[in-house]
C-alpha cells in the first residue's frame, strides 16, 4: 500500500508543478477585449501635415474590468470602416492610448461593434 501512496504523491506533485508552470508562463492570463468595459476618456482629430487625405484619431481611455489591462490593439479596414480589436492581460495597465490613421475613404471607426467615431459627427 505504501507503493500506491508514493505513486499518488508523485502524481499530485507533478500536477502541482504543471499548474504552477502554466500560471507563471501566462496560460490563461490573456483574453479578448470586451468593448462594454472600454471607457474612452478622450478622442481628438489631428490633421496630418504630410498627407492631407489622412487624419489621425487619437484615442485615450481605460479598461474598467477588474484586474485586466490592455495588452495590444489591432485594426482592420473593412470597406469604409476601421474595426479595432485587442487583447487584455491579467494584471496589466488599464489606461491606454492608441492612434488610428484614418484615410479619406474611411467614414467609421469602431471597437468591435461599438462605434467610436464617424466622419459626419
Amino acid at each position: 500500500m505504501s507503493n500506491t501512496k508514493t505513486r499518488r504523491n508523485i502524481f499530485l506533485a507533478v500536477v502541482v508543478v504543471v499548474l504552477t508552470v502554466a500560471f507563471f508562463t501566462g496560460c490563461g492570463t490573456t483574453k479578448e477585449i470586451n468593448e462594454d468595459y472600454l471607457v474612452v476618456s478622450s478622442m481628438a482629430i489631428i490633421p496630418n501635415q504630410e498627407d492631407h487625405d489622412v487624419l489621425t484619431l487619437k484615442i485615450e481611455g481605460d479598461y474598467a474590468e477588474s484586474a485586466w489591462g490592455v495588452k495590444s490593439i489591432e485594426q482592420e479596414t473593412i470597406g469604409n470602416t476601421i474595426v479595432l480589436s485587442g487583447t487584455l492581460e491579467l494584471e496589466g495597465q488599464g489606461a491606454f492610448e492608441y492612434d488610428v490613421l484614418v484615410p479619406s475613404h474611411v467614414d467609421v471607426v469602431k471597437f468591435n461593434k461599438r462605434i467610436l467615431w464617424t466622419r459626419n459627427q
